[in-house]
């Protein structure tokens, strides 16, 4: 049964009449939940895929700089890849009608956006470590001498500069790509809530 038609029919009941059992979601629906859910999914997959190449990377430079730096940056992957697949098991498409439907959704949706949050929020400490971890990986691909490029002045006031431009610019680009994923199922999902509020 597809939520909308569920909606309808607790909307001309003015959600009086207690349901029981579970509404399933179709797993083809097209209601934000399920697109909520196929998100984190493949935010999921992606950051799986990434992972892997972090770990490929530790194995090819053997300095000990940058591999204590790709390690900080792989355990936050596999940090991220833990939050997004719980999200992705927290977001139910069989939702409990022993509840109150509004409540629910309310609840999906201040869960996702207090997730979202904290990411961007947690994003901010792991972006100078993996900017400087390229940093690194370049120069020792480049020159060959990792701890001898480091020696020089201008180097370090590159690296610091690097991290400076390109914490915020991945801070903002992350955002977006966000809004991309989930903004627009955040803001259909608000809009049922919405109509459940007020269904005049």
């Amino acid at each position: 049964m597809n939520l909308q038609e569920v909606w309808r029919k607790l909307d001309a009941e003015k959600l009086s009449k207690p349901v029981t059992g579970e509404i399933q979601v179709s797993s083809k629906s097209k209601h934000p939940i399920q697109k909520l859910k196929d998100a984190y999914l493949t935010t999921t997959i992606f950051s799986v895929v990434f992972l892997l190449g972090f770990i490929a990377l530790f194995f090819v430079f053997p300095q000990s700089l940058i591999r204590g730096f790709l390690i900080l940056v792989i355990l936050a992957y596999v940090a991220g890849v833990m939050v997004n697949y719980t999200m992705y098991r927290k977001l139910h498409v069989t939702l409990p009608t022993d509840q109150s439907l509004k409540t629910v959704l309310i609840n999906t949706y201040q869960l996702i956006t207090k997730n979202i949050l904290m990411q961007e929020r947690a994003a901010l400490l792991v972006y100078p470590i993996a900017a400087a971890t390229g940093f690194f990986i370049g120069g020792a691909a480049g020159s060959g001498d990792l701890y001898g490029m480091l020696q020089k002045k201008i180097v370090m006031i590159a690296l610091i500069v690097m991290i400076v431009v390109l914490t915020p610019a991945c801070f903002y680009l992350a955002r977006w790509m966000y809004k991309v994923s989930y903004g627009k199922c955040l803001k259909d999902l608000k809009e049922r809530i919405d109509a459940l509020e007020d269904p005049t």
